[in-house]
Formats: structure tokens, C-alpha cells, sequence
């Protein structure tokens, strides 16, 4: 799963749009926050439902936007209004490994975390806080169909 993760935010890193503007010296500007990216990407692998048959975590890439489909509705009594402030794991057995596996080296830039998952619930407020500080807008998070959890990161 390590390997999927890494695959998803390096194919994020390598189609992503790259603004420079040079006043003294280059200031690269990235379309998305890589740590949040990150976060959303661990998130979305970790609470999926597994249980839903044929079911893919879907990432999709737009001129404008990130898309990231998580299979399954979300757990207990969240809701997208209180995701920021709640936490609850679907898959308490896949969280716990993911806490221990090592970030890969190639994915060290975008976090200062040593292991995929830091179990803290801080993923959310990362994703919410460091997009919006990117591009001005905030994503969305939503329920498509009672069936999937979708989240916007939008571009700068």
C-alpha cells in the first residue's frame, strides 16, 4: 500500500502546474500543497471501505482542481460539516500498520512525518489549512450517492 500512496502523490508531483515568478531570484509557486496532498491521499487509502465490492480509490487530475474519491460513506455520525473536528477509523487494523511504515524517501519533502499515519487526526485541518493557505479557497469535502466520499483540493 506504501507503494500506492507513493505512485498517487508522485503523479500529482509530476502532472501538477508549477508557477515561477523571479523577482530576486525564482520563487516556485506548486499548484498544490504536496502535504496536503499527502494527507489526503494516506487518508483516502486508510478509511476507504474495503467491504464494497469492485470498488477503486479514484484520483483525478484537472486543470483546476485535485479530485480524490474515497469508497464508502462516511463512518458513524460524521459528516462532512464535522470531519475537521471528529475522528474515527473505519479500519483500526490498517491505521495501525500504516503508523508503521516509514514515509519513502521520495515522499520526505512533502511531510516532516517519519510514518504514513501519526494517528493524531490532524490529517483534515493539514489538508483544509494548507490548501486554503496555497490557493485562497478551501476544498470540499462531500458524500456522492451516500456511496463515496469526495474531496475538491482546488488549484492556485
Amino acid at each position: 500500500m506504501d507503494s500506492q500512496i507513493a505512485g498517487a502523490c508522485e503523479f500529482v508531483f509530476k502532472n501538477m502546474k508549477t508557477a515561477a515568478s523571479k523577482t530576486t531570484g525564482r520563487s516556485d509557486k506548486p499548484q498544490f500543497d504536496l502535504g496536503a496532498v499527502f494527507e489526503a491521499v494516506v487518508n483516502a487509502a486508510a478509511h476507504r471501505d474495503y467491504s464494497i465490492h469492485g470498488s477503486k480509490t479514484r484520483l483525478r487530475l484537472f486543470a483546476d482542481r485535485l479530485e480524490l474519491y474515497s469508497p464508502g460513506a462516511l463512518p458513524n455520525t460524521m459528516d462532512v460539516e464535522n470531519l475537521v473536528h471528529l475522528q474515527s477509523s473505519r479500519n483500526e487494523t490498517l491505521t495501525s500498520l500504516l503508523a508503521k511504515c516509514p514515509v519513502p524517501d521520495k515522499l520526505r519533502v512533502n511531510t516532516d512525518r517519519s510514518f504514513l499515519m501519526d494517528k493524531r487526526g490532524e490529517g483534515v485541518r493539514i489538508i483544509l489549512d494548507n490548501s486554503t493557505q496555497l490557493s485562497g479557497r478551501e476544498p470540499e469535502y462531500s458524500v456522492v450517492g451516500d456511496a463515496e466520499l469526495l474531496l475538491t483540493i482546488h488549484g492556485s
